[in-house]
C-alpha cells in the first residue's frame, strides 16, 4: 500500500527554496544572457489524479495525469507567456515522446495541454496565450494527461517563455509517488459475496446478474473530499488486467461502483458532472461496495481498491475473491499532522480537533496570510516574541526562523532571505505568508477552493 507521507499528489519544498539557491540550474534567455526568471525547482511528483484531458481541465479522461511541481523566482516581475514540457533522456537530449504546452497556435499539431495551477487555482482551463505577470517566488503545480509516456524511464524538462527571454529547466525523471499525503487510511478491504442484485452498469437497480459485493472501511484524519473510489481487477502482484473497471464516477469509463453507507446509497448513478466528488468524510467510515458482474467478478480473481482525494490517492494490495481469509488490513497510526484553514474564516482544525482563530487567514497582495503562532505551535514549534524589537523567533527540531514585524527580510537557519510580504500584526495577532513559514519549517501547503491545508508529512 502507499503509506501516507507524500502526494497528487509530492515532496515538501524546504527552506532552501527561499534562500536564492537555484535547484534546477541557471536560467538563460534566448540570447544566452541571464533572464529575470530563475527555475529554483522542477520535479515530477506523482501520477495519482485524473483532472484533465489532452485539451481541457476539469475533464477527466479515465487516465491518471502526470503531476509536476515548478518553483520559480520571477524577481521584480516578469510575464510568463507559456510553459512547454518535453520528453528527454537522462542527459537532456530530446526523445520526442510527447509535448505538453500551456499555449499552442491553432495550426500546431501534436501538442497536449499542460495545465498550470497557482495557489490552488487553475490559470489555463485550456490553451492560453499568456499565463500572466508574476513577481518574486511562486510555486506552480503542472498537470499533463498521460499519452502513454508517463512511465518509468522517461525524463521531462520545461521551456518557459517569458517577457525577458526563454528559460529552460534541467530534466526530472518520472517518479510516481510510492506514498501519499492523503489523510486517509484503508483500514479494511475485503470481498463479501456474489449473492445480491442491487446495481446495474450505470445506476442502482436490479439487472439480472449477481453483483460483486465488497466491504471497505476507511479512516480519515480530517474532513477530506473523496473524488473517486475505483475497483480494479489485477493479478496476484497487483498488475492491472483487462477484465474491466468499476468506479464511482467518470461515466463512460467502466461500470458504476456503488457505495452504500448503512442504509444510505451515496452515489445512486453516474453523476452528469464528471468532476463532482463522491462526498466529504471524516473519522471512520464503513462502506458496502457493489459492482455489477460483467462476467469477470468470480472466485480466484484479484482486486485492488483505490481512494482518490484532493491530496492524492491511496491504494490497497490485491485481495482474492472467494478465498477464505483474503482481506487487506492496515492498522497504521497516522504518521503526520494536518491543519485545515479557510480564507476569511475563523474556523480551523488540527486533524480531527476544531479550533476558533482570533484572526482569520486572508489574502494580502496575492499572498495568503495566516496566524503565525497557531500554525507553528500546532506542529510543535516554539514561538518567542521580543516585543521591544518586534522580533519573532520560531524553532522546531533543527530549523530556526527569525522575523521582524513589517520587515521584508527574515533569517532562516542563519541565512538572510527576502519575503514577498512581511510579517504583520492585526488585532494583536502576528500573521505571516503561509507558504514561507510552513515550508521554512519543512511543511507542505495545499490550496483547494479557498481551503488551506498544511501538513508536516515528510518525504520518505
Amino acid at each position: 500500500m502507499r503509506k501516507l507521507s507524500r502526494t497528487l499528489q509530492t515532496a515538501a519544498i524546504i527552506a532552501v527554496a527561499f534562500n536564492g539557491m537555484a535547484m534546477g540550474g541557471a536560467a538563460f534567455g534566448a540570447d544566452g544572457t541571464a533572464a529575470l526568471l530563475k527555475v529554483k525547482e522542477f520535479r515530477y511528483l506523482d501520477k495519482e489524479m485524473d483532472r484533465i484531458s489532452l485539451e481541457k481541465t476539469g475533464a477527466p479522461d479515465g487516465t491518471r495525469d502526470g503531476h509536476l511541481r515548478l518553483l520559480i523566482d520571477a524577481g521584480e516581475g516578469t510575464e510568463i507567456k507559456s510553459i512547454t514540457m518535453k520528453t528527454a533522456d537522462g542527459q537532456g537530449t530530446d526523445t520526442g515522446h510527447g509535448i505538453w504546452a500551456s499555449w499552442k497556435e491553432p495550426s500546431d499539431i501534436g501538442k497536449y495541454l499542460l495545465a498550470v495551477e497557482h495557489d490552488g487555482k487553475t490559470i489555463n482551463d485550456t490553451f492560453k496565450e499568456s499565463l500572466g505577470q508574476f513577481k518574486g517566488v511562486n510555486q506552480f503545480d503542472l498537470y499533463a494527461s498521460d499519452n502513454n509516456s508517463m512511465k518509468e524511464g522517461e525524463y521531462y524538462y520545461l521551456e518557459i517563455e517569458t517577457s525577458a527571454g526563454l528559460v529552460k529547466s534541467e530534466v526530472t525523471p518520472f517518479a510516481d509517488a510510492a506514498t501519499s499525503y492523503a489523510p486517509v487510511l484503508i483500514r479494511e478491504f475485503s470481498w463479501a459475496d456474489l449473492n445480491q442484485d442491487k446495481i446495474g452498469s450505470a445506476a442502482f437497480g436490479e439487472d439480472g446478474s449477481k453483483d460483486g459485493h465488497f466491504k471497505l472501511k476507511l479512516a480519515f484524519a480530517q474532513k477530506t473530499k473523496v473524488l473517486a473510489v475505483i475497483l480494479r481487477p489485477t493479478d496476484q502482484d497487483g498488475k492491472e488486467v483487462s477484465a474491466g473497471i468499476w468506479r464511482t464516477n467518470r461515466a463512460g469509463v467502466g461500470w458504476l461502483l456503488g457505495l452504500v453507507q448503512g442504509d444510505k446509497i451515496i452515489n445512486p448513478e453516474f453523476n452528469k458532472d464528471e468532476t463532482a466528488p463522491v462526498g466529504s468524510f471524516r473519522g471512520t467510515v464503513s462502506l458496502d461496495l457493489y459492482a455489477t458482474n460483467n462476467g469477470s467478478i468470480k472466485n480466484g480473481q484479484n482486486y485492488v481498491i483505490e481512494v482518490e482525494t484532493q491530496f492524492g490517492t491511496v491504494k490497497s494490495t490485491p485481495i482474492e475473491f472467494g478465498k477464505q481469509g483474503s482481506i487487506y488490513t492496515d492498522t497504521t497510526v497516522f504518521p503526520f499532522k494536518t491543519i485545515s484553514l479557510k480564507l476569511n474564516s475563523k474556523e480551523a482544525a488540527v486533524d480531527e480537533k476544531n479550533f476558533k482563530l482570533d484572526v482569520p487567514p486572508f489574502s494580502l497582495d496575492s499572498r495568503t496570510m495566516v496566524p503565525l503562532r497557531f500554525i507553528s505551535e500546532a506542529f510543535g514549534a516554539k514561538v518567542e516574541w521580543d516585543k521591544k524589537n518586534g522580533r519573532i523567533t520560531i524553532a522546531k527540531d533543527s530549523s530556526k526562523i527569525e522575523l521582524v514585524i513589517n520587515k521584508k527580510q527574515a533569517v532562516v537557519d542563519g541565512k538572510t532571505v527576502n519575503l514577498d510580504s512581511p510579517a504583520i500584526v492585526r488585532n494583536n495577532v502576528t500573521l505571516v505568508p503561509v507558504r514561507f513559514v510552513s515550508e521554512s519549517l519543512n511543511m507542505t501547503v495545499f490550496f483547494d477552493e479557498g481551503e488551506i491545508y498544511v501538513t508536516d508529512a515528510k518525504q520518505q
